[in-house]
């Protein structure tokens, strides 16, 4: 498997996702995990993650759409996998019997959906999205939510709502997250209905609010949900990126390096080349402000990051052909870790993560020991 990955490649390390898994369910032990798979896991990998939460005793998940949960079907995921997005109506028909739950947002949907449904004979399993500040899908009134619940085609089995600011500490946004909470929990509290609303901020900063369930998102593959605030100890970070030095060369003082010639050698000046580039998922904007880690010592990179291939500093630093390169470690901040590098590009970690390209693959590490990988190309 060395042989076979050893260019560019992530290393997900499943046991600090269960182990996250085990702080998350003592800061909230009443409560289910629900996990948000959604985006390949956060550029994890769905499946291989999946997998591992089954394994933890999480059966619950959600994703963005129809084609995210089919993956997890087709890998036959226990457990009920809700589906975020909009689903065309033949589609949701379609795929009525599997272990999926479909979002309604807003009544006329709603409405065309249960029809559809009883012209079927059958009921659509939903969670019914309320709007609590995001301005995003979600009905406003409890006039609409009595409207949804009446319908006769749709089983409605949960409500949930989405936190607009709940990762931040800000006096206002906890009072506004607080009024969303209030809004939800009043309008579930008389209709007998099961709800959700703590996303990764909501679990760590508003451990308290009521709920049924809870969603673990970025908190559940060990980052933090807003780069300013501490997260719960024990939580480790899931992902690294790694690349090897595949060239060395020296240069005298005075010459360019790569597009645009923006760097310019200011004495002789040893470069390593190493596979990795934005096609990869390794951010442009980086270029010239980044330290890559070769044998323990920081790298820094030379000119601007190619789509393939990356020059960095190792002048001097004792370096050989093979040697193993990280591009975004597994810290949890500070280093080159994927929140400092969102940091200095005025990003957020959610994004890097989300950016690993296609032909990355994912190397697994379950009990300390490298055993599976994933390959998309």
């Amino acid at each position: 498997m060395n042989n076979f990955y050893q260019r560019t490649w992530a290393e997900i390390n499943l046991d600090n996702l269960c182990g996250n898994i085990a702080v998350l369910r003592d800061i909230v032990p009443n409560k289910k995990i629900i996990a948000v798979v959604k985006a390949n896991a956060y550029g994890h990998g769905d499946i291989q993650c999946a997998e591992a939460l089954n394994g933890c005793g999480i059966e619950n998940f959600c994703v963005s759409n129809l084609w995210e949960a089919q993956r997890l079907y087709d890998a036959h995921i226990k457990g009920e996998i809700l589906i975020f997005g909009y689903c065309d109506i033949p589609l949701v028909l379609e795929n009525i019997e599997k272990n999926f739950v479909f979002t309604v947002g807003d009544t006329e949907y709603a409405k065309k959906l249960s029809d559809a449904a009883e012209n079927c004979g059958k009921k659509v399993p939903v969670n019914i999205k309320i709007d609590t500040g995001m301005s995003r899908v979600g009905i406003d009134t409890e006039e609409q939510l009595d409207k949804i619940i009446s319908l006769g085609g749709l089983d409605c089995r949960a409500c949930y709502t989405h936190f607009a600011v709940s990762d931040s500490l800000d006096e206002n946004d906890i009072a506004f997250t607080n009024a969303q909470q209030e809004k939800i929990l009043n309008m579930c509290k008389n209709r007998v209905l099961k709800f959700h609303s703590q996303n990764s901020g909501g679990i760590i900063y508003h451990k308290d609010f009521l709920g049924d369930y809870v969603r673990a998102g970025i908190i559940m593959y060990g980052q933090k949900p807003d780069a300013r605030f501490p997260v719960p100890d024990g939580i480790k970070p899931v992902f690294s990126l790694k690349s090897v030095v595949c060239q060395l060369k020296t240069i005298p003082a005075g010459k360019t390096v790569s597009y645009g010639r923006t760097f310019t050698a200011k004495r002789d000046t040893k470069l390593a080349l190493i596979p990795c580039g934005y096609a990869d998922g390794f951010n442009r904007r980086l270029s010239e402000n980044w330290n890559v880690t070769i044998n323990g010592q920081p790298a820094p990179v030379c000119g601007r990051i190619c789509m393939d291939q990356t020059l960095v500093d190792v002048t001097d630093i004792p370096v050989n052909l093979g040697d193993e390169v990280t591009v975004y470690s597994n810290e949890l901040d500070g280093g080159n870790s994927v929140t400092q590098a969102a940091e200095q590009i005025g990003t957020i970690n959610y994004e890097l993560l989300c950016a690993i390209g296609t032909r990355v693959p994912r190397i697994y590490i379950r009990n300390g020991v490298k055993t599976d990988m994933q390959r998309y190309l």
